[in-house]
């Protein structure tokens, strides 16, 4: 008595799961019948296209094609059951052509399921997007490592060669000297150090249980900050928003980033009357922070630094003075917003920080 064999692999993938799952199964897919009309396609590329399914379902997949015969094409390059890589200009409903690779299959190759193509689209903007961020980041790596070796190199050269001179000398006020020069450019090493960790470490807030703060809690922390860094004359500071009690969302970093803007109008020179003063507005698309200042002393020399810099770490040895700009400049990068600097006078700053809605970042 011969034993009927039992074909699981419809148990496993059945048309109805290809149907239903494909979004799961293959990211950015299309499934296709025979005849190359469309039978199912992930929910990505529907957002990528700008179709609903029910506008392109059965429709033959030349829709997606605005410059060649689509089904004829993967006719051809599905002659030997699949291909891989093809480059494809994908049209959208709204005309926009998208450049992508395209493999495609057979479903019967690894699935006892005949009559159905899968294909697999690889969005080739987005590499090319990739690659040149991952360029970018590479040469400001390459730049920092050739900044920094520069920078770090003058004082340890110097330290070796007062190393030397020590090592041969033998009069105890020379001796003294040599000691007294090493330190101090054993210190000069030690603060550049300092300030490419302190740039590293600036938008790495620390792990708090609470991390929406109140406007009230965050002008406090301000004004204790400004209070400790004013050494030459006090800073006033105020914040004119009605309530108080408001949370800000994500505190911690804009409290870190606020106090490295604040660090850093406090080591400007000064009049004797300084006025520092936190504000906020919210609309639709970005939520507005606002510092007005009053008797801060920046030269022209400075605001032209600090219009054309970025808060890369080669700049960093370089502008010294910069330090806890970059700071807020990087947690500001963070928080995908930016940071302007209006001269109002020679003694007046407005700084406008803007970060868009999308972060999900209110302080109403």
């Amino acid at each position: 008595m011969s034993e009927s064999k039992t074909d699981i692999t419809q148990s496993v993938i059945s048309p109805l799961d290809i149907h239903n799952r494909i979004g799961s199964i293959f990211p950015d897919s299309a499934v296709l019948d025979i005849q190359f009309n469309i039978v199912s396609i992930s929910q990505n590329i529907l957002d990528v296209t700008g179709y609903q399914l029910g506008e392109i379902k059965g429709c033959s997949v030349s829709v997606f094609s605005a410059t060649s015969d689509f089904k004829l094409l993967m006719e051809n390059r599905l002659q030997s059951g699949y291909f891989e890589e093809q480059p494809f200009d994908l049209r959208c409903k709204n005309g926009e052509t998208l450049h992508y690779r395209i493999s495609g299959f057979y479903m019967g190759l690894i699935a006892d399921i005949n009559g159905l193509i899968v294909l697999k689209f690889k969005n080739q903007d987005e590499i090319f997007q990739i690659n040149r961020e991952l360029k970018a980041k590479t040469k400001e790596l390459d730049d920092f490592i050739y900044a920094s070796s520069h920078s770090l190199r003058g004082p340890l050269a110097t330290l070796k060669g007062l190393i030397n001179l020590i090592s041969v000398t033998t009069k105890q006020e020379e001796v003294d000297f040599l000691v007294k020069q090493m330190n101090v450019f054993a210190d000069k090493l030690d603060e550049k150090l300092h300030q490419l960790i302190y740039v590293a470490e600036s938008d790495k807030t620390p792990k708090s249980d609470v991390d929406h703060l109140t406007i009230q809690s965050i002008s406090q922390s301000l004004i204790a900050s400004a209070q400790e860094a004013s050494i030459d004359f006090p800073v006033t500071f105020y914040c004119p928003v009605a309530d108080q009690t408001q949370v800000v969302e994500k505190g911690q970093e804009i409290l870190s980033m606020l106090n490295n803007l604040v660090l850093f109008f406090c080591q400007q020179p000064k009049t004797k009357e300084n006025v520092l003063a936190f504000d906020s507005l919210s609309n639709n698309c970005a939520t507005e922070i606002m510092i007005r200042s009053k008797g801060f002393l920046f030269n022209d020399l400075l605001i032209e630094k600090i219009k054309n810099v970025n808060f890369g770490y080669s700049e960093i040895l370089n502008f010294p003075e910069l330090l806890n700009y970059y700071a807020t400049k990087k947690i500001m990068h963070k928080l995908n917003g930016n940071v302007q600097f209006m001269l109002i006078a020679s003694d007046e700053i407005v700084v406008l920080m803007t970060i868009p809605r999308d972060t999900q970042l209110s302080l109403f």
